[in-house]
C-alpha cells in the first residue's frame, strides 16, 4: 500500500501545517458505516466459499484450491487490515503504537501482493489446461508449490520497509499506514520493483495467457461445430471458465485502479493538501471492497458454490430452529466418455480413443471450474454420457 504525505502526530500544529487532513464527522460516520458493510459482507462471503471447497471433496482440484487461496487472503485482509482502517476511521486520527502502524502497513502490501498473485497463478493454469494441455499437468502437489510461492513472494515483496528499504508511516487522507511518499533513490526503487513486480509484469502475464486462450477456445469451438455437439459443450463451459477469471480480474483492476491514480498523483505531488480530497479514503475503500465482492462472483457463476451455500443455509436454518435438516439426495456416480477423434492429414481416417471421467452429476455440469484440463491440444472432443 502506498501513502504520500504522512505524519502520525495529531497535534494541533500539526493538523494546521498543511500536511494533516481530518474528515468531518458526518464523513467519518459515512466512511465507517461503509467499511463495516465491507467487512460483514467480505468475513461470511468468503468464510462460506472456504467451507464449501472444504466440505465438498469433488472440489479438491487446483482450481478450487487456487479459489480458497483467494478467499484466504480476502479474509486475511478483512480481520487483520480493515480493522486498523475502522478505528482509525471513527477516532479521525491514528491512536495506535508505531509498531502497529508498521504491521498494518506490511498487512495492506502483503495481502494485495496475494491477491494479484493467486489472480495470476489462476491465469496460468487454466492457460496449460487449454493452451497447452500436453506440456504441463497442474497436480495438486503442484498447485500447492504454486501457492505456497505466491504467498511467499508476497511476504518478500512486503517487508522491504521493515529491514530499511522504503518505510511505513500514517497517511491522515487514506485513514490507513502504508508504504510513505519516497525519501530517497533507494525507497524511489523499493516503490517502483514494487509497482513493476506486484502490478505490471502481472497484469501483462493475465493478459498474454487470456488472449491465448480465447483464441483457442474460438479455434476449437469452430472446429468442433462441424463434427460434434456434445464436444461442443466441453468448449462452452471451457469458454465460461475463462469469462468468469476475465471477469474476476477486471473487478480487480477496477477496485484497485483509483489506487493507482493516487500512486501517480504522489509521484507528482509532496502534500496531502495537493491532492483530491477524499481519494485516498476512496482508493483503499475500493481495495478492500474487492475482498468482498470477488467471492460473490464466484457464487453467482459456480453451481457447486450455490448447492453449498444452500446446504450450509438450510443447516444454519434448522439448527436454529432445533431440528434435524432433510436428508440431502446423494446423485448416483456415472460415467461420462469423451470421444477424442485426432484428424489426421486430409483425407486420413480421424484416431479415436475412448476416455472416460466419473461425475455425479445427472446432466451436464455447467460449472465455473473443470477438471478435465488433459485434452489434446488439437483434439476434438464429443460428449457421449451413459
Amino acid at each position: 500500500m502506498i501513502t504520500t504525505d504522512i505524519n502520525t502526530n495529531t497535534s494541533e500544529d500539526t493538523m494546521d501545517d498543511g500536511s494533516y487532513i481530518q474528515y468531518l464527522p458526518i464523513e467519518a460516520a459515512f466512511q465507517a458505516v461503509s467499511l463495516i458493510i465491507i467487512m460483514l459482507v467480505a468475513i461470511a462471503a468468503n468464510t462460506m466459499n472456504i467451507i464449501v471447497v472444504y466440505r465438498n471433496s469433488n472440489m479438491q482440484t487446483p482450481r478450487y484450491m487456487f479459489i480458497m487461496s483467494l478467499a484466504v487472503g480476502d479474509l486475511g485482509v478483512t480481520l487483520l487490515s480493515m480493522p486498523f482502517s475502522l478505528v482509525t476511521c471513527i477516532s479521525r486520527r491514528w491512536i495506535m503504537s508505531d509498531s502497529l502502524c508498521q504491521l498494518h502497513g506490511f498487512l495492506g502490501s502483503f495481502f494485495f501482493c496475494v491477491s494479484i498473485f493467486t489472480l495470476t497463478i489462476m491465469s496460468i493454469e487454466q492457460y496449460y489446461s487449454l493452451v497447452k494441455p500436453l506440456s504441463r499437468t497442474i497436480t495438486v502437489r503442484r498447485a500447492w508449490y504454486m501457492i505456497a510461492a505466491a504467498w511467499i513472494l508476497s511476504t518478500l515483496l512486503s517487508v522491504g520497509p521493515e529491514v530499511g528499504w522504503g518505510h511505513f508511516e500514517y497517511n491522515s487522507s487514506t485513514l490507513s499506514c502504508g508504504v510513505a511518499f519516497p525519501r530517497s533513490t533507494l525507497e524511489k526503487m523499493y516503490l517502483l520493483f514494487l509497482v513493476l513486480i506486484a502490478f505490471v509484469i502481472t497484469l501483462l502475464i493475465m493478459a498474454y495467457a487470456y488472449i491465448r486462450i480465447l483464441l483457442t477456445v474460438r479455434k476449437h469451438t469452430d472446429r468442433i461445430a462441424r463434427y460434434t455437439k456434445g464436444g461442443l459443450e466441453v468448449m462452452r463451459l471451457q469458454r465460461r471458465i475463462t469469462y468468469t477469471l476475465l471477469l474476476v480480474l477486471l473487478v480487480f483492476i477496477l477496485c484497485w485502479l483509483p489506487f493507482v491514480f493516487l500512486i501517480v498523483l504522489a509521484t507528482r505531488n509532496t502534500s496531502v493538501k495537493e491532492l483530491p480530497y477524499g481519494l485516498g479514503v476512496a482508493a483503499y475503500w475500493c481495495g478492500f471492497f474487492n475482498s468482498s465482492v470477488n467471492p460473490i462472483i464466484f457464487v453467482i457463476r459456480n453451481d457447486r458454490f450455490r448447492e453449498g451455500y444452500r446446504e450450509i443455509l438450510s443447516e444454519i436454518w434448522y439448527g436454529l430452529q432445533c431440528k434435524r435438516p432433510p436428508k440431502i439426495r446423494t446423485p448416483q456416480i456415472k460415467n461420462t466418455w469423451y470421444l477424442n477423434k485426432r484428424s489426421g492429414k486430409e483425407g486420413e481416417t480421424p484416431k479415436v480413443m475412448l476416455r472416460a471421467f466419473p461425475s455425479i452429476s445427472p446432466v451436464p455440469d455447467v460449472e465455473l471450474m473443470s477438471d478435465h484440463g488433459d485434452q489434446d491440444e488439437n483434439g476434438i472432443e464429443e460428449l457421449i454420457t451413459t
